[in-house]
């Protein structure tokens, strides 16, 4: 792990040079601060978030700060600052491209997809009106330069971190700057999780995914029109996913009051998962199904246990849609 893992100082340190040259040809003084840079990742995304973040860079230095000149007249310091942050949160690590220059225009960003033929509306919320700056071709600058302004490259950056398993996010203040948040996995190869025992089968839960587990009493368990079993936890009733019906396997356990409710969440949905019972916690290395069998549903990876067993890394999403869709099929019948 700790061969794979490293500091992200590796990508920081290209940028004070870059943000250098870029203020000398835009004419405009800029500090760049570094933060948190001995937070560790994996190799692998540190070779790929590089050409991302020097993107994110590059359109905060040319469109967010303003010249000199304007700063001053807005009552600001005559010198712009991006700063650029790394921190770990929960089973993620978050980097962040920040800058105090004029944010973003909400108005400018509608009337330029209105123009494009893109449908939006004025009751869209903020986060919803700064994502259309990642459409393919999108760009509200009044002229295009060499830095940027073409419209190329902010669909690619949302298009490189989604393919690392990641996230972006923009958050802005008129007028006091504008934040792109990225949140990436911690590592792409090594994942924490859970092992369930399902009969013969064993099953990895990733840890992110878990809220809770407990061994639920019979009377916990309702059955709604017939067709579906819900559990009620704490005043909320969860859909009860049964693993060993979705992955066709032979239980060991078919009573309840025997097994282990697992709770788990994605998407701001959550399930109760029956599984026969919880057997560790384990730190594994994934191995692609994909590349090396095909695509199961239900099954996002694999890993080969300390004992030389296979054990499969549950697609939690799809766990979770599963339950979802057979709760609304419940609530329309």
């Amino acid at each position: 792990m700790s061969i794979r893992m490293l500091p992200i100082a590796f990508v920081f340190s290209r940028f004070p040079r870059l943000v250098r040259d870029i203020a000398t040809k835009l004419g405009k003084d800029v500090e760049l601060k570094l933060v948190g840079e001995q937070t560790e990742l994996d190799k692998g995304v540190i070779e790929k978030i590089s050409d991302p973040l020097t993107h994110l860079v590059r359109n905060s230095m040319d469109h967010g700060l303003e010249s000199t000149e304007a700063r001053i007249e807005a009552g600001k310091p005559a010198r712009g600052t991006i700063t650029l942050k790394a921190f770990h949160q929960g089973g993620n690590i978050v980097i962040e491209v920040v800058d105090d220059g004029r944010g973003l225009d909400r108005e400018k960003i509608l009337a330029k997809a209105r123009s494009r033929g893109m449908t939006v509306d004025d009751s869209m919320t903020d986060g919803e009106v700064y994502g259309l700056i990642f459409e393919a071709g999108f760009s509200t600058a009044d002229q295009v330069t060499d830095i940027s302004g073409r419209g190329v490259g902010m669909d690619v950056v949302r298009r490189n971190i989604l393919a690392l398993g990641g996230r972006v996010e923009i958050g802005s203040e008129p007028g006091k700057g504008c934040t792109v948040s990225i949140r990436l996995p911690l590592t792409l190869a090594i994942l924490d999780g859970i092992s369930v025992a399902v009969g013969a089968s064993l099953y990895i839960v990733p840890l992110g995914y878990i809220v809770e587990s407990l061994q639920p009493a019979q009377s916990d368990i309702k059955t709604i029109a017939g067709t579906g079993l819900v559990m009620q936890v704490r005043g909320d009733y969860l859909p009860v996913v049964r693993l060993h019906e979705v992955m066709g396997t032979e239980p060991k356990v078919r009573e309840f009051h025997r097994g282990i409710m697992v709770i788990i969440e994605a998407d701001g949905a959550r399930v109760a998962m029956f599984v026969d019972d919880l057997v560790g916690q384990h730190q594994v290395v994934i191995k692609s199904l994909e590349s090396n069998y095909r695509k199961v549903p239900g099954i996002s990876a694999a890993t080969i246990m300390g004992d030389g067993k296979v054990a499969m890394i549950l697609d939690v999403a799809h766990l979770v849609r599963l339950g979802k869709a057979r709760r609304d099929y419940m609530q329309a019948a």
